[in-house]
């Protein structure tokens, strides 16, 4: 499986705190998996005209899933959200990132496997990402959380499509709580009877893909009372996902690829694991790469060490070109702003046919 170079960059986005709060943790319950500790910080940034936006971070070390060897993570997450919830219940996206650079000291990456960053370097908020997908979601009516993964990919082995797809359930055990005001994220008052768990669309980039996917999987137990009405991969990285065991029969799936991404080949497996499944779709981008579906990657509005992908693995033609992966040729490649609005097409589309 193709190792996501040092393409996978991101851009430290810096969030406006406007205000801060402390959500008080739940009591433990009998779940093998460890709870939160501590506390949450919540902060809200300035969001747009119709979506609110805010943050709840349980700290780097609250979270050990299964696939990490008791090793523990951050939990925390981005929401977007309809400024107006006062229309009953709202269906929730959770979405993924992928995996990339996860400290960075100024404008260089640092590419140890350690966990947390070291005091002298910076988490690389690669969650924030998709937040135009998350805004133009948030539009039409949708909760969208975007989890945080960066303790999974500076500490995963082999299994992190496992941990991927527990912290995925995590994330949604707290909403579900949180839907009749309690559990860690209780003090979140405005979501109250807002929250319809029966309703929930799950997106994933690269190796989030992967998880999405391992959450999608028939072998999977997700929480009981979380009805995942449609999963879609953005060039999926199946890394440690049996294909050839696995299948994808129950819940509606599209995969979105780029034709000028070295992971497109790999968009087609989750199809065939589909097989028998009557809601599939696969989709190609004619010339997008890899890393222009996450903003904190894109050169211009990432770091300074985001990459056009393309480029790095030589596939670059004169005059904005490249070669496509699918076969048809070398194309011109698409603007970071022409993709994205692309996957906004295909992602909204999705959705609201599957889980609005």
């Amino acid at each position: 499986m193709r190792m996501p170079p040092r393409i996978l960059r991101r851009h430290i986005l810096t969030a406006t705190a406007i205000t801060t709060a402390t959500v008080a943790v739940g009591a433990a319950c009998s779940s093998p998996q460890p709870e939160v500790v501590g506390s949450a910080q919540v902060s809200t940034q300035d969001g747009t005209a119709r979506a609110a936006q805010l943050t709840y971070d349980f700290g780097d070390t609250a979270y050990a899933p299964p696939g990490l060897d008791g090793k523990r993570m951050e939990l925390k997450a981005a929401v977007t959200y309809p400024r107006k919830l006062d229309g009953g219940k709202h269906p929730v996206v959770m979405m993924l990132h992928g995996w990339g650079d996860t400290c960075a000291k100024a404008d260089k990456p640092v590419r140890s496997q350690d966990w947390p960053c070291s005091k002298d370097a910076k988490s690389v908020d690669n969650y924030l990402g998709y937040s135009y997908l998350a805004e133009a979601l948030a539009d039409k009516g949708y909760i969208v959380v975007s989890v945080a993964a960066n303790g999974i990919q500076a500490q995963e082995k082999d299994d992190g499509h496992t941990a991927r797809a527990a912290l995925l359930d995590k994330h949604l055990k707290m909403w579900q709580q949180l839907g009749t005001g309690e559990g860690p994220l209780r003090e979140l008052k405005q979501f109250t009877n807002h929250v319809d768990l029966n309703r929930v669309g799950t997106l994933g980039h690269s190796r989030g893909g992967g998880g999405v996917l391992a959450q999608a999987l028939d072998s999977h137990k997700r929480p009981p009372g979380v009805n995942i009405r449609g999963t879609l991969a953005l060039a999926p990285a199946m890394n440690g996902i049996s294909a050839d065991k696995e299948r994808i029969t129950r819940i509606p799936l599209s995969v979105v690829a780029g034709t000028c991404d070295a992971m497109w080949k790999d968009s087609k497996i989750p199809v065939a694991m589909a097989s028998g499944n009557p809601n599939v779709e696969h989709h190609d981008v004619p010339g997008g790469n890899h890393n222009f579906f996450n903003t904190v990657w894109t050169p211009g509005t990432g770091p300074a060490f985001a990459t056009d992908d393309v480029a790095v693995d030589k596939r670059n033609r004169p005059g904005g070109k490249c070669q496509s992966t699918n076969g048809t040729g070398t194309i011109q490649q698409l603007k970071p702003s022409e993709q994205r609005e692309t996957a906004i097409r295909y992602v909204t589309a999705f959705f609201d046919k599957y889980v609005r």
